[in-house]
């Protein structure tokens, strides 16, 4: 019987770091069969691999070991597909070949032969790539350290304001891109430098996109050129390009004034410990969102704690530093006030309260373009 020519031949090695980035587009729970696909076109020594939900599409290409002529697109179902190359050896070199019927691709290495259900390649959905906007060029890295540190600050319920679901980014007038999120309860903001003036529309981009872009060049070395238009976003870089919907909506333009500079009162914490207390004081909270922390300030200490609806309660004492008046309280959203301090990276925070706006205001100590506002609420006493 004579062996039967595969349709193309790919390393694991190559193939699996691409199917990897193109897996982040896939819809999991696809009710469309063609979203929970990923599309491989094998051209030249190259095999491209591209998935979409049609929110974001992502495109990932690999070098081809060999290829028949006869070979042509197919889309696989990219859980299956993706759990068959990870279960295989390292080492492996694996071949597509047609299937023993229609409809079927066999995906062979060594000893191992799997027959897969595959679906038109001409009926794979894709996003318009016609993307005409503004073009720059950016080290990823902190970017991406921007987004996951406002990423606490993105509303994850609709509420009927659609620029609080996402996180927005904006370039600034001094070399800078501003970075921020909004929930209703709390601000994130965040900037970064850049080497020159950029000029694009400021964007609000979907947290789902943002949680992609940190998975895909969070480590990558190599600038990333962006293009950005009113819809779309389009991220290119180490091989890898991804298209994104953007939020329609405005984003507030004055955000920053939430954070009010006539600030009454301010204190010098130790983010561990401040951090390690909050968390014992939240052992007895029963209901995130409405379970406030209470701060309360004293001298050289500041006074935490938490009640519970069902009336358990903690209490907990952080050392500050302080010169104002003791006494005053403040309530906070337990959920809101833990996102801020799993974020901050200096060892010490600059929280200012009161002034025009009842606010309470977290700065790094030191270093960083960043602040973080917390809106007070009523939160039931303790002991």
């Amino acid at each position: 019987m004579a062996k039967q020519q595969s349709l193309f031949r790919v390393h694991r090695s190559q193939l699996l770091p691409a199917l990897d980035a193109a897996f982040e587009a896939v819809d999991k729970r696809a009710k469309i069969p063609q979203l929970g696909n990923i599309l491989l076109n094998p051209e030249g020594d190259t095999l491209t691999l591209r998935a979409t939900d049609l929110d974001i599409e992502i495109e990932a290409g690999c070098e081809l070991l060999d290829i028949a002529d006869e070979a042509e697109a197919i889309t696989i179902k990219g859980t299956d597909l993706r759990d068959i190359v990870r279960n295989l050896p390292e080492s492996a070199e694996i071949e597509f070949l047609p299937g023993t019927y229609n409809g079927q691709v066999r995906i062979r290495s060594g000893k191992s032969s799997f027959s897969i259900f595959t679906l038109p390649a001409s009926d794979f959905p894709s996003m318009s790539s016609n993307l005409k906007g503004k073009t720059f060029e950016i080290a990823m890295p902190e970017v991406t350290a921007a987004f996951g540190k406002v990423a606490h600050a993105v509303q994850t319920k609709d509420i009927g304001r659609p620029w609080m679901t996402g996180i927005h980014m904006h370039p600034m007038q001094d070399e800078r891109i501003g970075f921020a999120a909004l929930d209703g309860i709390g601000l994130a903001a965040v900037q970064i430098r850049t080497e020159r003036l950029l000029d694009f529309p400021g964007i609000i981009i979907p947290l789902k996109s943002a949680q992609a872009i940190r998975k895909l060049f969070d480590e990558v070395k190599e600038p990333a050129q962006i293009e950005v238009a009113d819809n779309l976003i389009r991220i290119k870089c180490n091989g890898v390009s991804l298209l994104s919907k953007l939020i329609e909506g405005k984003f507030p333009e004055h955000y920053l004034t939430a954070a009010p500079e006539d600030y009454e009162r301010e204190i010098f914490v130790t983010v561990a410990a401040l951090k390690a207390a909050v968390a014992r004081v939240c052992l007895v909270a029963t209901e995130a969102d409405k379970d406030g922390i209470k701060l309360t300030l004293e001298r050289d200490t500041m006074r935490v704690e938490l009640t519970s609806k069902e009336g358990e309660s903690a209490v907990d004492y952080v050392p500050i530093q302080y010169e104002g008046d003791t006494g005053f309280s403040i309530g906070l959203n337990n959920e809101a006030l833990r996102g801020i301090l799993s974020t901050i990276e200096t060892q010490d925070v600059i929280i200012r309260f009161g002034g025009s706006l009842p606010n309470a205001v977290f700065r790094p100590s030191v270093g960083v373009d960043e602040l973080y506002v917390i809106s007070p609420m009523m939160a039931r006493g303790g002991e």
